[in-house]
């Protein structure tokens, strides 16, 4: 009788202890139902945690949004030098770091265009057709539309000092200036010729090197 009055005593606890523990153990399962169907009840203590966090998130927002701008600046930092990159294998000629690659792209697509008097259109165009085109359409700068006329429109300079966009004026026949051209870099530029169309050619070639007049850099541009 002593004996089973001491396990008693045991087991009573034993019983309670248990029973404590699966009623603990029920109620989180229900309180983890309610939160996936319902979320959290309003007004927990815990809200101010939550605020927090949305202010977090937030941040992170901004954070996120700075390194959009500032992944966007390298790319187009990266496809400038790509363009760059191309344009000066393209054409055979060391181009400049920080030069535009719009307005590399609008002169390359001018190679091939045939020669026609008068015309300043990708359909046809003479010399300084083309380069009037040109700069009106990058920079939106007027220039005189004969080849002799854009002398009023540059400040002359020595030839090595020429660099990208300067225009290069010729005395076909050696008394005025009847020919321009683009000039790249490399003692090359880019002109309409009237059997070959619009192309690249190089000072090196006597026949240029002979009627080569002038280098002008244009006003507008300095």
């Amino acid at each position: 009788m002593r004996n089973i009055m001491s396990f008693s005593k045991f087991l009573l606890p034993l019983i309670l202890l248990i029973g404590m523990s699966s009623c603990s153990g029920l109620r989180e399962h229900i309180r983890q139902q309610q939160l996936e169907t319902h979320g959290p009840p309003k007004g927990i203590k815990d809200y101010q945690t939550h605020g927090n966090s949305h202010t977090v998130k937030s941040n992170d927002h901004k954070n996120s949004d700075n390194q959009d701008v500032s992944d966007t600046k390298n790319t187009d930092r990266h496809n400038s030098s790509a363009e760059i990159n191309k344009y000066s294998e393209k054409w055979d000629v060391n181009l400049p770091t920080d030069a535009d690659a719009a307005f590399l792209k609008e002169i390359d697509t001018w190679l091939g265009t045939p020669y026609v008097y008068g015309g300043e259109s990708k359909s046809g165009t003479d010399c300084s057709g083309m380069i009037q085109t040109i700069y009106k359409t990058i920079y939106g700068i007027s220039l005189q539309r004969s080849a002799n006329g854009m002398q009023k429109d540059v400040d002359f300079i020595p030839l090595s000092k020429a660099k990208l966009g300067d225009i290069l004026f010729f005395k076909i026949n050696f008394q005025t200036v009847g020919h321009v051209a683009l000039y790249l870099g490399d003692r090359k530029f880019i002109h309409a010729t009237v059997n070959r169309g619009v192309m690249i050619s190089c000072l090196d070639e006597l026949y240029y090197s002979k009627r080569y007049y002038k280098c002008g850099r244009i006003v507008a541009m300095q």
